[in-house]
């Protein structure tokens, strides 16, 4: 690899990276899962660097890679799920903690979490993409849009249907 282009990959992954990740791993739901897409993402970047417009921004056009890197992985592991129960990964040393939530409001949590979780991974692929974005990322629907190649109509028509059915998924578990 030439110094030059390790140079320009080293100041993409500073630019982009948290971003990349946050967008993963609201995704995948997994930070391990999350750090290994975007570490791909960047190798898939760099091989397919020839293949990028430069008249484009490359935030949308990253974007686009870690959200396919996601979608595969969240695929792959969808068809070898093992039976483990994940760490509670916003805070994994909270049961060591003197002060916090009791017992029984932590597995509520958790639980809540892992409702969520299964009902935001049963949604098809281009509208969890989209309420990934919107909801855990914060992206605006005309960068949701630019991201992901879509008409705006189309991105606004798949959250409202992403939400729709979450809504329908969860109601039991607000009750």
């Amino acid at each position: 690899m030439a110094d030059g282009d390790q140079r320009a990959l080293s100041e993409l992954m500073r630019r982009h990276s948290q971003r990349l990740y946050r967008v993963a791993v609201g995704y995948l739901r997994n930070a391990d899962e999350a750090m290994e897409a975007v570490q791909e993402a960047f190798v898939k970047a760099h091989r397919g660097a020839e293949r990028w417009d430069r008249s484009a921004q490359v935030g949308p056009w990253l974007t686009r890679i870690i959200i396919n890197e996601s979608i595969d992985r969240y695929r792959r592991a969808r068809r070898r799920r093992a039976a483990e129960e994940p760490l509670d990964e916003a805070d994994p040393h909270g049961r060591w903690a003197a002060e916090g939530p009791s017992p029984e409001r932590r597995v509520l949590g958790r639980e809540l979490r892992e409702h969520i979780d299964s009902a935001v991974g049963s949604l098809p692929d281009r509208q969890r993409a989209i309420f990934v974005l919107r909801h855990y990322e914060g992206m605006e629907l005309q960068e949701i849009a630019g991201a992901l190649n879509m008409r705006l109509g189309t991105v606004k028509s798949g959250l409202h249907r992403a939400v729709y059915r979450l809504r329908e998924l969860l109601a039991p578990v607000a009750r």
